[in-house]
C-alpha cells in the first residue's frame, strides 16, 4: 500500500525551476525536511540498532574510493593519518568504520559536516560521543584538512559548486566525491522517499513509514571536472555506478570522482 501511495504522489509532484522552489514545496509537505526531528532521530536510532545487532559498516561502493585515498595518503606520508572531513556524513558511520580500523585517535583528526538539527540529535547518542559533528564548513577547513569526502550529499545543497570552490581555495590534497547524481541536463527537483529508505540499517517499525520530502538537484559532471582540472588538480579515479545515488535512471547517472592536488 505504501508503495502505491508513493507512486501516486510522485505523479502529482510539480516540476520546479529553482532549488528554492523545491525547498518551499517540500517544507509545505514536511516542515524542515532534512532537519525534521523525526528524520534526524530515526537515522541515529536506526544506525544504533544496526551496530548493536552486529551490522557491518562497510557500505560497498561509497567506502571504496575513501579507502583508496586514505591508503595513498598513508603511503606518501609515512603512515600518518589524514585530517578528514565527511561532508553530509549523516550519523558519522564512515568515521565509526575508520575508527574500527585505525583506532580512536582518528576522531581528533576527523569531522562530520551536517545540519544543525542533525548535530543537536547526535548529542543524545552515546555511540557517536567521540565523533566531531560541525555545521560550519569554513571553520573546519581552517584545520589544514588533507581529505575532503562526500557521498551523495552535494545534490542536496543549494550551491554545490560553491562548496567545491571552498575546498579548492584551501588546497586540500585529496577530494573524494562519491555517489554523485549527474545529468546531462542538470536541474532541481522534489525528491520523495519513505522514511525506511533513509539511514543505514534495518527499518524500525515503531516509527511507522511516512513519506519524506526534500529538495534535490542533479549535478553537471563537466562543471565539476572543470573546476578541479583548472585549479591544479588531476583526476586519479572515476567509476560509473549502475544505480547508486540515481533518482531517475532514464535521464541521470551516478559516478565517483577522486581528485588529487598536483605538486
Amino acid at each position: 500500500m505504501n508503495k502505491f501511495i508513493k507512486l501516486f504522489k510522485k505523479k502529482l509532484i510539480p516540476e520546479v525551476n529553482t532549488f528554492n522552489e523545491a525547498e518551499y514545496y517540500c517544507n509545505s509537505k514536511m516542515p524542515l525536511g532534512y532537519q525534521s526531528k523525526l528524520l534526524c532521530e530515526y537515522r541515529f536510532s536506526k544506525l544504533d540498532s544496526f551496530i548493536k545487532n552486529g551490522g557491518s559498516l562497510i557500505k560497498g561502493s561509497s567506502i571504496n574510493p575513501l579507502l583508496i585515498c586514505i591508503a595513498q595518503y598513508l603511503n606518501l606520508n609515512n603512515g600518518k593519518f589524514p585530517k578528514f572531513v565527511d561532508f553530509g556524513g549523516a550519523c558519522g558511520e564512515n568515521i565509526l568504520f575508520l575508527e574500527s580500523i585505525f583506532g580512536e585517535n582518528i576522531n581528533k583528526l576527523s569531522w562530520v559536516i551536517e545540519t544543525n538539527a542533525q548535530i543537536l540529535e547526535s548529542k543524545k547518542w552515546s555511540f557517536v560521543k567521540n565523533v566531531q559533528f560541525q555545521s560550519n564548513l569554513d571553520r573546519v577547513l581552517r584545520n589544514n584538512i588533507d581529505l575532503f569526502f562526500t557521498s551523495c550529499a552535494l545534490n542536496y545543497v543549494e550551491n554545490p559548486y560553491e562548496i567545491l570552490k571552498k575546498v579548492i581555495n584551501r588546497v586540500i590534497p585529496y577530494v573524494c566525491l562519491t555517489r554523485n547524481n549527474f545529468s546531462r541536463n542538470p536541474k532541481p527537483f522534489i525528491q520523495l522517499s519513505n522514511l525506511s529508505e533513509n539511514g543505514l540499517g534495518y527499518h524500525i517499525n515503531d516509527y511507522g513509514n511516512p513519506l519524506v520530502w526534500y529538495p534535490s538537484q542533479t549535478l553537471c559532471e563537466k562543471t565539476i571536472k572543470d573546476i578541479f582540472l583548472s585549479s591544479n588538480y588531476k583526476l586519479i579515479f572515476e567509476d560509473n555506478l549502475l544505480s547508486t545515488g540515481v533518482i531517475n535512471s532514464k535521464s541521470n547517472y551516478s559516478k565517483d570522482l577522486v581528485f588529487h592536488l598536483r605538486k
